[in-house]
């Protein structure tokens, strides 16, 4: 297992982002490995961002399967060294309508929990919960009768909300380790906690409240915080062209896996450049590092606030 120490990745960030950069620090989490049949399996670390001190783990960890990589990291955080996860998606492949092989739906048999976003995110993978042990759907939990955009982690309230769910569900299933995934639940919240008012301090002193990307995967957080997203593949180059031009924007964002045809339309007409932005959905490789949600968070909102022109002059230090 690699640990990634998170302050490095935030080394840069502007010094009112010092107090998350120190939690970061003490919330490094485990880059998933490269596991059998393109799975990939994490353990979460022991350690946490209040500092919590390590205790026994049971003897065996609860196999939990895991239907995208954000949610992997999430189970392996809130459990630590009590669960072994797998993400069934696996590295470089992207978790949306993930269909089930046969290397797939043996290890959904065989998990004691399935974790999976829910709401026809991946219908292949949800059917197959339905017939599991322990199933617990995300998305629905945190935010009902919502669905598209599907990409809840993006906002640190629902992964706070995520979280309390998950460690309820382990303890569901492990009594003994009740207070161990409680702890758990509670760094992560106070590190998302830190990177919500990260959010919610920049983006209220932004000249612009509106960005355009490929697609709809930021809408959840920008919603959240008084942005308006812009999908070209949902409005078309012309329309997101015009936004571009209307709103005097600077730059249009791509996601992990790079532009799509349609946004570099987007850019060469408008004649603005292309930032990205990680929506967190692929694992990365074995080679690749691996970034914690908490670093990928506050490494979108460094790509952010230079092109909605943020004014982060006065925030904290």
């Amino acid at each position: 297992m690699v640990r990634v120490p998170v302050a490095a990745t935030t080394a840069q960030a502007p010094d009112r982002r010092r107090r998350t950069a120190v939690l970061l620090a003490g919330a490094s989490a485990a880059a998933l490995a490269l596991g059998a049949c393109g799975a990939s399996k994490a353990s979460g670390p022991v350690g946490a961002a209040t500092g919590r001190a390590a205790a026994p783990a049971r003897a065996q960890p609860i196999e939990v399967v895991a239907s995208a990589y954000p949610l992997a990291q999430l189970v392996s955080y809130v459990g630590g060294a009590d669960v072994r996860v797998v993400d069934l998606a696996g590295p470089g492949t992207r978790p949306a309508g993930l269909p089930m092989d046969a290397e797939r739906a043996r290890l959904v048999r065989s998990a004691q929990l399935v974790v999976d976003v829910g709401d026809g995110y991946q219908p292949q993978v949800e059917q197959a919960a339905l017939h599991t042990r322990h199933h617990l759907a995300l998305l629905p939990a945190v935010s009902p009768h919502q669905a598209r955009p599907y990409e809840f982690w993006l906002s640190p309230t629902l992964m706070s909300a995520a979280a309390a769910e998950v460690a309820t569900v382990l303890s569901t299933l492990d009594p003994t380790g009740a207070r161990r995934f409680d702890n758990g639940r509670r760094d992560f919240q106070s590190v998302a906690s830190s990177v919500s008012s990260d959010l919610e301090s920049t983006f209220s002193t932004c000249s612009h409240q509106v960005f355009v990307t490929q697609d709809d995967a930021f809408g959840r957080m920008a919603s959240a915080f008084g942005l308006t997203e812009v999908a070209v593949e949902r409005t078309g180059v012309a329309s997101a062209v015009a936004t571009v031009r209307r709103q005097s924007l600077g730059a249009v964002f791509s996601d992990g896996a790079g532009p799509s045809r349609q946004l570099l339309q987007v850019a060469r007409q408008a004649h603005v450049r292309v930032v990205p932005l990680d929506p967190l959905e692929v694992a990365p490789g074995p080679v690749a590092p691996g970034l914690s949600w908490f670093a990928v968070m506050e490494e979108d909102l460094t790509n952010l606030e230079g092109p909605l022109a943020c004014n982060t002059s006065g925030s904290f230090a």
